[in-house]
C-alpha cells in the first residue's frame, strides 16, 4: 500500500493526505507489534520453564504402578531394581530377568503399542479372569507373598507408549513401561519353582539334607541244596544312588568267588563242605561302602542221604518213599501192588437172594458185584475184566455199568470178555464195578458139551478171585435124555472090535457056505447031462 501511494504521487499530489493517514496507522501498528513481542518473550521463557522442569500430573501415579510415577532415565530404573521397590526384582529374579540383562534394556527405548499382543504387568487387579487376567505370586523380600497381576495390554486402550525394551536368556523379549515401570512381556511365565539345588514347593524351598548310603545288614539264607541266597539292607537317601552290589565269597582266608549284581538280592552256589564268609560292598554315587553288619557267615554241610536209600541223595529223583510204606524206597521190590479180588451175586427178581443159592429162570435178572482192593504198598494200574462166555450161554448182558462186551482173543466165543476203562488202584483202596444180566426168555436145551462139561450144563459158572456158580433152571426134556445117557453102559474101542469081528465072521461063514452050495449044483447037473445020470 505504501509503494502504491508512493509511486502515484508525482502524478495526484492529492494523494498526500492518504500518506499521512496511512503514517498514522503504522504508528499505531508499531506499539501494537512490540507489546505481541513482549509477550512472546514471555511465553518462550515459560514454555523453557517448562522443557527443563516439566510439571507433574494430577493423576500421574496409580497403585497398579510397579515404580510410582514411572522411570525416565536408565539409571533410575536401575535404582528401584536395586532398592527391589514393590519386590520388582524378586519378579524378575523369579522369571528369570537378570540385572545385567534389565540394564542392557534401559539403553534400548523404543515406542510401543498397546495392540501388540502383548501382557502388561501390575500392582493391582483390574479385568478379571474371564477377560484374561492372572495373578503370579513370588516370596516377598520382607514376608510373606507378593503378588502381581498380568492382562492383556490391549484391554487398556489403543495407544502408543515409550519402553525399555530387553532380552533374557531365559525368559525372552520384556519391556519396561517408562511412564510406569510396569513390566511387559510377550508370555506368561511358568508358575515359580525352588531354585536349583533346594528342595520343595515354592516359595517353602529348602537346601536338602547330605545325600548319604548306608550299608545295613547281610542275611544269608539256604534255598536248596547247595544254593544260598545273599539278601543285603541298604538305605540310600537325599539323592545318593546304589550302583551296584559286589560279593565276596572266602573259605578261610582265600576268596573263592566275587559276584557282582545291580539287584540286592544274589543266589550262590557252593557245593564244596566247609565255613565260608560273606562281604558286601556298594558301589555307590558317593564312593565305595561297607560295614561290620554287611559280613556274614555260613556253613555248608555234608550233603543228606535219602532215608529210604543211603546210596542216594536226599535231593536225587529217585529218592521218593513207597506210597504205602514211607519206610520203604519206591523202587524196592516189595514195593509194589497186590490185588485182591472178589465177587458176589444177587437174583434181583427173586426178592435179591444170593443168587449162588437160588436157581435162576427164564427172565430172571441177576447183579454181579466185583470189588478189588489193593493190598500193596503202591498204586498202581488196573482194568477190571470178567469173563462171561459160560454165563452167556444162559443170558445177555442187560446192565454193564460203563463196562464194555469185547471179543476174547483167547477163544473164538464171540463177545464174551466184560471189560472197563483202566483205574488206578491205590494202596489200600477198594474200588468195584457192578453189572447185571437178564437170564433168555427160553432156556436153552442145548446138551451139555462133549469137549468142554461145563458148557450148557445147567449152572454159570464165572470166576473173579473167587468162583460164583448160579444154578439154571433147565427144561425137562435135556434133564431126561441126559439122565438116559448117563444109564447106558460104556463100552471101548476094544469091545466095539470084537463084536464088529464076530459079526463080519458069521456074515462071511454064510457067505462062503452058500457059494459052495451053488458049485455042487453046478457039478452034479454038468454030470448027469453028460452021463445021463449022476
Amino acid at each position: 500500500m505504501f509503494r502504491k501511494i508512493v509511486s502515484h504521487l508525482p502524478f495526484s499530489p492529492s494523494l498526500i493526505n492518504e500518506l499521512g493517514f496511512y503514517a498514522k496507522r503504522l504508528s499505531k501498528e508499531e506499539a501494537t507489534r512490540k507489546l505481541g513481542l513482549i509477550f512472546t518473550v514471555l511465553a518462550l521463557i515459560v514454555q523453557s520453564l517448562v522443557v527443563f522442569s516439566p510439571p507433574e500430573s494430577a493423576n500421574a501415579a496409580d497403585p497398579s504402578d510397579m515404580v510410582r510415577g514411572g522411570v525416565w532415565s536408565g539409571s533410575q530404573m536401575m535404582n528401584h531394581y536395586d532398592a527391589n521397590t514393590n519386590d520388582i526384582r524378586s519378579l524378575f529374579d523369579t522369571i528369570g530377568i537378570t540385572r545385567a540383562e534389565l540394564s542392557n534394556a534401559t539403553r534400548n527405548l523404543q515406542t510401543l503399542h498397546s495392540r501388540d499382543g502383548n501382557y502388561s504387568w501390575g500392582m493391582t487387579p483390574h479385568f478379571g479372569s474371564a477377560q484374561g487376567e492372572g495373578s503370579y505370586s513370588v516370596k516377598s523380600a520382607g514376608s510373606g507373598m507378593r503378588n502381581f497381576y498380568y492382562r492383556p495390554h490391549q484391554l487398556w486402550g489403543n495407544f502408543t507408549y515409550t519402553a525399555y525394551v530387553g532380552h533374557s536368556a531365559k525368559f525372552g523379549w520384556f519391556a519396561i513401561m517408562r511412564n510406569c515401570g510396569n513390566l511387559i512381556t510377550k508370555s506368561i511365565p511358568p508358575a515359580p519353582t525352588c531354585p536349583p539345588g533346594q528342595i520343595g514347593t515354592y516359595p517353602n524351598c529348602s537346601t536338602p539334607p547330605a545325600p548319604i548310603v548306608t550299608c545295613n545288614a547281610l542275611e544269608v539264607k539256604q534255598s536248596d541244596t547247595n544254593k544260598y541266597q545273599f539278601t543285603v539292607n541298604t538305605s540310600a537317601a537325599n539323592g545318593a544312588k546304589i550302583q551296584k552290589y559286589v560279593f565276596n565269597v572266602y573259605r578261610g582266608n582265600s576268596l573263592v568267588k566275587t559276584l557282582e549284581s545291580t539287584s540286592p538280592n544274589i543266589t550262590y552256589q557252593e557245593k564244596t563242605p566247609g565255613s565260608y564268609k560273606v562281604t558286601v560292598t556298594l558301589k555307590t554315587s558317593l564312593g565305595d561302602r561297607t560295614s561290620a553288619g554287611c559280613q556274614k557267615t555260613f556253613n555248608v554241610a555234608e550233603p543228606e542221604r535219602c532215608p529210604q536209600n543211603p546210596t542216594l541223595l536226599k535231593n536225587d529223583p529217585r529218592c521218593q518213599p513207597c506210597a504205602g510204606n514211607p519206610t520203604l524206597w519206591i523202587e524196592d521190590k516189595q514195593c509194589s501192588a497186590s490185588f485182591i479180588q472178589q465177587k458176589n451175586a444177587i437174583n434181583l427178581t427173586q426178592s435179591n437172594m444170593d443168587a449162588t443159592k437160588t436157581t435162576a429162570k427164564a427172565h430172571d435178572r441177576i447183579t454181579y458185584h466185583l470189588k478189588v482192593t489193593n493190598k500193596g504198598f503202591a498204586p498202581e494200574k488196573y482194568t477190571f475184566t470178567e469173563n462171561l462166555g459160560d454165563v452167556l450161554q444162559y443170558s445177555s448182558i442187560f446192565e454193564s455199568g460203563g463196562g464194555t462186551l469185547k471179543e476174547d482173543a483167547n477163544s473164538n466165543g464171540g463177545k464174551t470178555v466184560l471189560q472197563w476203562p483202566e483205574a488206578t488202584i491205590k494202596p489200600g483202596e477198594t474200588q468195584e464195578r457192578t453189572f447185571t444180566i437178564q437170564m433168555a426168555s427160553k432156556i436153552s436145551s442145548m446138551s451139555t458139551g462133549t469137549s468142554n462139561p461145563g458148557s450148557f450144563d445147567c449152572r454159570m459158572d464165572n470166576t473173579f478171585g473167587n468162583t460164583v456158580s448160579v444154578k439154571v433152571d433147565c427144561p425137562n426134556e435135556k434133564k431126561v435124555v441126559e439122565t438116559v445117557a448117563t444109564q447106558l453102559p460104556r463100552t471101548g474101542a476094544g469091545e466095539n472090535m470084537l463084536f464088529a469081528g464076530l459079526i463080519l465072521s458069521i456074515v462071511t461063514f454064510f457067505y462062503l457056505r452058500s457059494r459052495q452050495l451053488k458049485k455042487e449044483v453046478r457039478i452034479i447037473r454038468h454030470t448027469y447031462n453028460s452021463v445021463g445020470t449022476i
